[in-house]
């Protein structure tokens, strides 16, 4: 139960998943046959492409609909010193590197997390396809053409909106980044301490009007600050987080960043795919449901 807590928790910090939608909607396979080829799958791409992951071992859990796959591949070897009773010498050591797979069933939508070659983002969709859903092909995977609506962040009479029982108690812009119309790659960043005053930013660019007309640029990035209250007993936390065209949002999938990312959608920002629910936090398996 500890184990699978961690892994969990661990999870909720990560950003920048990777997302695969169009998947057939099926529950996945987690009988040890299956988990095992797709392990012994993983480290011969690995062995091929980079020489490393002579090894691999996967863990599956699952919390709610969703299903969590922790692949640990053996990385490079790494040589470090070490003390050994009186002695210091090297040690050799093989650290595992973290890849995480997270399929929602239900939504037929694979969350795919790693750090490096971004080449290998297609083989292990393709591999978590063939062993856990048994697909024989990987559709195929259409283009998010999803956008955020940033424009409306620059009005003075803006209204967040949120559910009450979600504990966010205040939202405000603090940043814009704009791009000038008609001037490659050419940006201008705003910013401001935004605690005292939610409408700091929007007093900035009526000042800057004369000289920088809401003609000359569009808004390519915002930076917002939130209070959320997670407990009756505890102070609210200070949330930073960015959104970024076209659909790029720093937000973690814990607690807190879902209920901001459910606060963007009820006040028109966050976009959703045409006839297809917002996609909902990766979560376990081995039904440790309760532990959180």
């Amino acid at each position: 139960m500890w184990l699978g807590a961690t892994r969990l928790y661990h999870a909720d910090t990560l950003s920048y998943w990777r997302k695969r939608k169009n998947l057939p909607k099926k529950r996945a396979a987690v009988d040890p046959v299956s988990v095992k080829a797709l392990s012994d799958a993983i480290a011969r791409y690995y062995q091929l492409t980079e020489g490393r992951a002579r090894h691999c071992t996967v863990e599956c859990y699952r919390r709610g609909p969703l299903e969590y796959f922790f692949a640990f591949p053996e990385d490079y070897a790494q040589n470090a010193p070490e003390w050994a009773g009186a002695t210091l010498s090297l040690q050799s050591r093989h650290p595992p590197f973290e890849i995480v797979f997270v399929w929602d069933g239900d939504d037929g939508r694979l969350d795919l997390h790693l750090t490096g070659d971004r080449r290998a983002v297609g083989p292990l969709q393709e591999f978590f396809a063939e062993h856990i859903l048994k697909c024989e092909e990987l559709p195929a995977d259409p283009a998010d053409n999803r956008v955020y609506d940033l424009w409306s962040l620059r009005r003075k009479d803006f209204q967040f909106t949120w559910d009450v029982a979600s504990g966010i108690e205040r939202v405000a812009v603090n940043k814009l980044r704009l791009t000038l119309t008609g001037r490659k790659n050419e940006k201008l960043t705003l910013e401001v301490d935004a605690r005292h005053n939610q409408h700091a930013i929007h007093d900035l660019l009526e000042k800057l009007t004369p000289v920088l007309p809401a003609s000359a640029y569009f808004i390519t990035q915002v930076g917002m600050t939130a209070s959320v209250k997670v407990s009756p007993t505890a102070p609210a936390k200070t949330v930073s987080f960015q959104i970024s065209h076209p659909n790029s949002c720093s937000l973690k999938y814990d607690e807190i960043g879902l209920k901001l990312r459910a606060m963007l959608e009820a006040s028109g920002i966050e976009p959703k795919p045409p006839e297809v629910e917002v996609a909902s936090s990766p979560e376990i398996r081995t039904d440790v449901t309760d532990l959180v």
